[in-house]
């Protein structure tokens, strides 16, 4: 699975001389998951990330070539959750190696889209998410008991590696998060970008002509590695 590989690693060419704070993953740091979500009323919030108009993105590249995931970390430039004084700009980018998901593309497709759902379905506590899927914009509204009980990005990042390493054939998973970078408005791009590999994947299913100068999906084929060989795949799999 090539299709996001070019976006993974424009995402760590964009932040290879970036200071960070790496914390390999460790269940027991995982911080506290309620399982549902939490109301956090601003008026009990020290800070929101990506609030207040300043800019936020997120996103997540699935691929099977561990040197881009070679272990389970959480990678953290920017100020942590505790240096944190207002609302800053924000990012949580994804990153996951897989089993080889085969020459199945409707199987490659759903495995794809159960691995964006899991960040529906972590629900730190104090750690209020709200996700435009429309936009790839995430905010992220901190309450202040959590940061007095020590809240950090790096344990949220564990709390969203555990989630991850519960569906099969994840290998390993590295969860970035980007606070007060202006990196960030930057990579808002690659967001775009992994949506339209995942829709160019749903209308590959539908079914599409094989003509392609006269598709409106050309562009992503041609850009991305192995796109062009699935929708191909996928019409001599039709015609059989």
């Amino acid at each position: 699975m090539k299709l996001y590989d070019g976006i993974i690693r424009q995402t760590l060419d964009t932040l290879q001389n970036k200071s960070v704070q790496k914390t390999p993953y460790r269940p027991e740091l995982a911080w506290k998951d309620l399982g549902s979500s939490e109301l956090v009323m601003l008026r009990d919030a020290a800070f929101e990330l990506g609030g207040d108009g300043q800019p936020s993105v997120n996103y997540t590249c699935v691929t099977t070539d561990d040197t881009f995931v070679p272990d389970d970390a959480v990678l953290v430039y920017g100020p942590e959750l505790s240096a944190v004084k207002g609302d800053v700009s924000f990012a949580r980018i994804t990153l996951l190696e897989t089993d080889d998901l085969g020459e199945d593309e409707e199987a490659a497709y759903n495995t794809i889209r159960d691995l964006e759902f899991v960040r529906y379905h972590v629900f730190p506590e104090g750690y209020m998410v709200r996700v435009s899927s429309e936009s790839n914009q995430e905010q992220v509204r901190v309450a202040k008991t959590a940061i007095r009980k020590g809240i950090s990005l790096a344990r949220v990042g564990c709390a969203y590696i555990r989630k991850y390493r519960e569906l099969p054939g994840v290998r390993h998973v590295r969860v970035l998060f980007l606070t007060a970078q202006e990196e960030i408005a930057a990579l808002r791009g690659n967001a775009k970008k992994v949506d339209d590999i995942t829709k160019t994947l749903t209308h590959i299913l539908d079914g599409l002509p094989t003509d392609c100068g006269h598709c409106s999906l050309k562009p992503v084929c041609d850009e991305v590695e192995g796109m062009r060989e699935m929708h191909m795949a996928q019409k001599k799999k039709e015609r059989i």
